[in-house]
Order: C-alpha cells, then structure tokens, then sequence
C-alpha cells in the first residue's frame, strides 16, 4: 500500500516501480507527468498525502477543460486513464498497466515462451526491451491462433501472412518496429538453429515511418527565457544550470538527472554523459557559460549531503531529482516567466541547438557527434528547416516551358 507514503516520496516510488516493470522511457514519462499534476494539486492545497477529495477535484478540472473546448478528446481519456493507473498504484502498492497493445501480454504455450524469454534475453538494452518482448509475444500468439503449437512447418509464407495482418490495423511507425524486431527475432532463431532461415531479404522491405517536425525554439526566444531566470536564488541558479545544459550541450533530460560530480572534469573543462536513449558514453566540452553556473550551483545553492548526483531537490530530503518529468516543469516554469508559450518539452533546447547548428553550416555529421548520436538520420529532420540552403538545391525552370490547360493532345482521365 502507497497510500500511507508522503508527496515527496511517492513520486520517487512510483518511477521506480515503473522502471523495474519494464517500460521504456518514453511510457514511464507519460504516467509520471500524470502523476505529478495530481501531487502539484495537493501540494498546492499543502497536503501531505494523497486524498479522494484532491483527487476529485483534479478530475472535475479536467473535465471541466474538456467541456469547455480547452482540452482535446483524445488528451482528455488519456489523462483519466493514466489518473485511474497512478490511483491504482496507490492504493494497491503495484503497477498494474494494461499495455495498448492487443496480444503483448497473452498467455503463451511452454515452448513459445521459453523461446521469447531467451530471445528477450539478448536484447541488451531496456528502452527496446519491451518493444522486442511485445513483437515476439503477438507474432508467436498469432501463429497459436493459426494451428502453431511450435516453429515446426514455419516459414515465410506464415511471416508473410502475420505480417499482412498487421499492416491492416496498424500505422507505419508501428509496422516498422515489427518489421525490425522480427528480423532480430529470425537472426536469433537461425543463429541456434531453431529456423531454416534468417529470412534477412523478406525482412529487410523499407517502410516510410510518419516523421514529425515540431517546431523549434528560436535562438533569441532561448536567450530570453535565459534571461528571465533570477540567478540571486538557489533555485535560480540550480534551473540556470539545468537550461544551459539543455540549450548549450543539447542534453536530453534523463540524462541531466543522471549526472554525478564525478561526470565534470574541472581541469580538462569535460563533461562525460552516458546517454540513457543509446547506452553510448559521449564526451562534451565543459564551456566557460556551463562551467560557470554549474560551478555556482554547487558551491552556492546545491544542499551540502553527500551525494554523488549533481541535481537534487530544493526541500528537505535533499535527494537527487529522479525524474525527467521534474525538468520538463522547470522547463516550463521558466518559460512561463520569460513570457514564452507554455511547454514541459525540455527537449525543445535541444531540438534549437540542433537546427541552430545546420543552419549555420555545420555538418550534419558533425552535428550528430556534437550530440552524441552515431546515426545523422536523428539531425535529417532540421535540415528541412534550413530554408537558406535549401533554396541553393532549388532547380531552375528556365527549361520548362508553361502549359494552359491540359497538356497537346491529352485527355483528362
């Protein structure tokens, strides 16, 4: 039972709990910037703990924004959803969240789940983890509901079949990661011989996955909410540091929580970041700006306990910030302050850094290293924003020659 655990705890609890369940990150964002709305509610009204009254009173706001056009549908049932999880957890101390996806969390026979737990087992790193256990359970789920108790008689044409399947109810993105978690799934199978084939060619068809461009700080806009924060304040000069290291070093949020003391080499003026997104260990230059307010957090504001994290709450216990979510609120907050439409997208600096960085001709390999991405394809959408030089691959028209109309000759079909 969690009901009995105060505010400033339970959010803590929570993330973990999300975490040792297994969801990625992008999942246990969501359920905790739930969560965090419902906690601010209570702490606004100076509660201790969470009460059905508080918790009432947050659902009859947001159904009052629903009704009022405020609030979309979509966002609407998304939050009572993840209202009626994070009430459940407190009230029963587990995580108990249904995964969106039909088929995932099925019972499979013995012999199919021996095979996804061992194939699940070689995922190495947890934010696809999950991803690789949902593809492997639906795929062995749908070939059960076909006449499969085993692999025996398996191939391409069954592939083939399961795949069509999907493709009828399921968007491109999601098409994508099945398409890509089974060709893992089939190296593996062949790999212990548990296949006749790896199946890479019938696997390796492209998909073009939606992408989406959000829109992009502007640079100046960067600078004011800079600006706005007041740096004479302990929590000023902790969110300063936190901002820089978003807007000058691009960092992602769960990486700036994830910083310890030991990450800053003071005399080579480095700082070392292991990127919880790809596991990969980036080296970044520890700029005179960023070396200035971290300096001045630590020495002047960070609460003197002894512990190894850089970031830590303002109030007593001086534990260290545990959630993404956390920066996205300071992030907004200080948005709020510099007068800039209200978003808990942290990620925004990064995005500005990016796009800042193309725009004025750096490379995009270059660009990718400088944000600790081994893969230019994450940099491919800001170049779509560099108008500048897009405008030099523009090609002329001075051999194309106008036509009124349909062209000569020409039917409309």
């Amino acid at each position: 039972m969690k009901n009995q655990v105060k505010l400033g705890e339970l959010l803590l609890c929570y993330e973990k709990d999300l975490s040792d369940y297994g969801l990625s990150y992008a999942t246990r964002l969501h359920q905790l910037q739930c969560a965090s709305r419902v906690i601010k509610v209570h702490e606004d009204q100076g509660a201790e703990y969470l009460t059905d009254e508080l918790v009432a009173a947050y659902t009859a706001d947001i159904t009052e924004r629903y009704n009022t056009g405020v609030m979309n549908q979509h966002t609407y049932h998304n939050r009572l959803r993840e209202l009626s999880r994070f009430i459940n957890y407190v009230n029963t101390g587990a995580v108990v969240l249904p995964n969106p996806f039909k088929g995932s969390r099925s019972k499979l026979n013995a012999v199919f789940t021996r095979i996804a737990d061992e194939f699940i087992a070689t995922v190495p790193h947890h934010n696809t983890r999950n991803d690789a256990r949902w593809v492997a359970h639906k795929y062995f789920l749908w070939l059960e509901h076909n006449g499969h108790e085993d692999l025996t008689g398996v191939g391409a044409s069954e592939i083939q079949k399961f795949l069509l399947d999907c493709s009828r109810t399921m968007a491109l993105n999601t098409m994508h990661d099945i398409k890509l978690f089974m060709k893992k799934l089939y190296a593996f199978l062949y790999g212990f011989g548990q296949a006749p084939s790896d199946y890479k060619a019938l696997l390796s068809f492209a998909v073009n996955r939606e992408a989406k461009v959000y829109p992009v700080l502007p640079r100046d806009d960067v600078a004011t909410l800079l600006s706005c924060i007041d740096r004479k304040t302990k929590a000023g000069k902790r969110n300063y540091a936190i901002m820089l290291l978003g807007a000058v070093l691009g960092l992602r949020a769960c990486d700036v929580i994830a910083i310890k003391r030991t990450d800053i080499d003071w005399q080579k003026g480095e700082i070392k970041v292991t990127q919880s997104k790809t596991a990969n260990t980036v080296v970044l230059p520890l700029t005179e700006d960023v070396s200035e307010a971290l300096r001045d957090y630590l020495l002047n504001a960070r609460p003197n306990v002894e512990e190894r994290h850089v970031f830590l709450r303002l109030k007593a216990p001086y534990t260290p910030i545990s959630s993404a979510v956390t920066i996205g609120e300071i992030y907004e907050d200080c948005c709020k302050k510099a007068g800039l439409p209200h978003s808990c997208r942290f990620h925004n600096l990064r995005r500005s850094l990016a796009t800042a960085m193309i725009t004025n001709g750096v490379s995009v390999y270059d660009a990718a290293q400088g944000l600790g991405d081994k893969n230019i394809d994450s940099l491919k959408p800001y170049i779509g924003l560099d108008t500048a030089h897009l405008k030099i691959c523009a090609l002329p028209f001075d051999d194309i020659e106008p036509t009124n109309g349909w062209p000569s000759g020409g039917e409309r079909k």
